[in-house]
């Protein structure tokens, strides 16, 4: 009867075990069947969630969460929230199209005693925003896919000029010209941008842009992988990103443009963020969530745990973000459904919350 009792103690305790191996994912808020944009993002303690959608007409919303789900607070913006990025200074900046005048606009966001604080402003019609890159001084950096309407290149293989600056609303394009910018970021007075050949095509390249010169240097090229998604490690020249295709997560020397260490991600790795000196990948294939330690001197996660709804709940992961303070990560599933050609019965859009267990292990690992 000893035996028994503990064989059985340790077949619960295995149980408990394996069943911490797949994460019991709370649902945050359900989001439009039809919601097209993966806007979401932490910032000081709290969670940016961008709405562009409601009964899969256009409802542009900014809401805010603490790290246990709870909404603080919700404002409506004049403008699509199709980017979210943080600004480094305690507010976050969106980016979008205006429906009114189908021009760009962008506002800055701030939490103040739990209330959204925005400034918004509209960029004229010489120029368009597909996201914010920084700011350097009183001048903000963007990309534009499509490249400056005024730019008189006549060589159709010579790419456009695609990064402008404002100080308010007038855009003032770069001679620099950078093929399709996916991302990018800016540090030491230079912007680091992710480019790529074309949509739909596994190749890429990282190029750094003077803002003073407009001068480029491509730090890596791939005719394999095209690069998702850019940060740079805080007090190094190291530069992380994802290269999607190839199934791995990359770290890449700013100075030589060499490629420092590689970790291999499970399936698609469609987003990332870091953490202390860790990295937080989102996985679309698998659903799966993998932290890796960029300061072991292994290249396998450290954490690698699979969300535990099924596909008409949570179709995939395209977005995630991390709060350092808590180790707590949001995982956004946005695959917008178009009701004039299929059946769109399912909430598979959503934000949910990867549950306390996985934040302690997480902000233990990382901190």
């Amino acid at each position: 009867m000893l035996i028994t009792n503990l064989s059985l103690n340790l077949l619960l305790l295995v149980g408990l075990i394996l069943s911490q191996a797949t994460l019991a994912a709370e649902t945050v808020t359900v989001l439009d069947r039809g919601e097209p944009y993966p806007s979401l993002v932490a910032e000081s303690g709290v969670f940016w969630v961008g709405r562009s959608r409601e009964n899969f007409n256009a409802n542009y919303h900014l809401e805010v969460y603490s790290p246990n789900g709870h909404m603080i607070d919700s404002i409506r913006l004049t403008h699509s929230l199709s980017s979210i990025k943080k600004t480094g200074n305690s507010s976050i900046v969106i980016t979008g199209i205006n429906p009114t005048t189908h021009l760009t606009e962008y506002t800055f966001a701030r939490l103040d005693k739990d209330r959204i604080r925005i400034k918004t402003t509209g960029i004229n019609v010489e120029g368009f925003i597909n996201f914010w890159i920084g700011s350097i001084g009183t001048l903000h950096y963007f990309a534009d896919m499509g490249g400056n309407p005024n730019d008189n290149n006549q060589n159709p293989n010579l790419p456009a000029q695609t990064i402008f600056s404002s100080a308010g609303s007038n855009p003032s394009y770069l001679s620099a010209r950078v093929r399709m910018p996916l991302a990018g970021e800016i540090n030491q007075g230079k912007l680091i941008i992710v480019s790529s050949e074309g949509m739909g095509l596994s190749s890429g390249s990282i190029i750094e842009v003077d803002s003073k010169t407009s001068s480029t240097r491509t730090l890596i090229s791939s005719k394999t992988a095209q690069f998702r998604g850019l940060e740079i490690i805080p007090g190094t020249n190291d530069i992380v990103t994802i290269a999607a295709g190839e199934n791995k997560l990359v770290i890449l020397d700013r100075s030589s443009g060499e490629i420092r260490r590689t970790f291999p991600t499970i399936g698609y790795s469609r987003a990332f963020n870091l953490v202390g000196h860790c990295a937080i990948v989102g996985n679309d294939e698998t659903n799966t969530v993998e932290v890796f330690d960029l300061k072991s001197k292994d290249d396998k996660a450290m954490m690698s745990e699979k969300i535990d709804l099924p596909a008409n709940e949570f179709h995939g992961i395209t977005q995630i973000a991390t709060d350092e303070s808590t180790g707590t990560i949001f995982a956004r599933s946005n695959f917008p459904c178009n009701p004039l050609i299929e059946v769109c019965d399912q909430d598979f859009n959503r934000v949910v919350s990867l549950g306390p267990v996985f934040a302690t292990k997480t902000q233990n690992l990382c901190k």
